[in-house]
């Protein structure tokens, strides 16, 4: 059986995810990506994985950095996420701080600091295996979402459900 590749785009799109910026710093440039490929691979030691597209401008950056971060988008950071998917938003005031050695966005309602670990072949990708050195959350806030090529939110509870809990 063959798979159109465009098929098994949205098909896969059907899978809903959280959004995130990933950001890395190679001692010339900082740089972000927007990614959903975001997967925990093990608690002990704490792994986590990145799936970067051979031809980003990021593969390089992340392949030389010695760390990287995963930014944790909100519901109101839309904006942030076409940014660094290649839709630049001119009047975005992108701000960045440090933490354990990454660039990391100044207000994400999460952010998770890897020691690159190895990267790995994933075909026309390149998987990034990060070790978990810091992290941080903020206090409140809900995350934005990607479901069938579209930014999404999580909808609130039916009062019938809330009910039953």
């Amino acid at each position: 059986m063959t798979i159109d590749p465009r098929e098994y785009r949205a098909t896969i799109g059907l899978f809903a995810t959280g959004v995130t910026v990933i950001t890395a710093d190679d001692g010339k440039q900082v740089r972000g990506m927007t990614a959903n490929s975001l997967t925990s691979v093990s608690l002990e030691p704490l792994l986590l994985l990145v799936c970067v597209d051979r031809k980003a401008r990021m593969a390089p950056v992340i392949s030389a950095a010695t760390h990287f971060a995963v930014n944790i988008l909100r519901t109101d950071q839309e904006a942030i996420a076409r940014h660094f998917a290649g839709r630049l938003q001119p009047d975005l005031e992108i701000l960045f701080t440090e933490l354990a050695g990454a660039p990391v966005l100044h207000d994400s309602l999460a952010t998770l600091v890897c020691r690159r670990d190895r990267i790995l072949d994933g075909g026309d990708h390149v998987i990034v295996l990060g070790q978990v050195v810091a992290l941080r959350r903020a206090p409140e806030g809900e995350p934005l979402l990607y479901f069938a090529g579209s930014y999404r939110q999580l909808a609130e509870p039916s009062p019938t459900l809330a009910a039953a809990d």
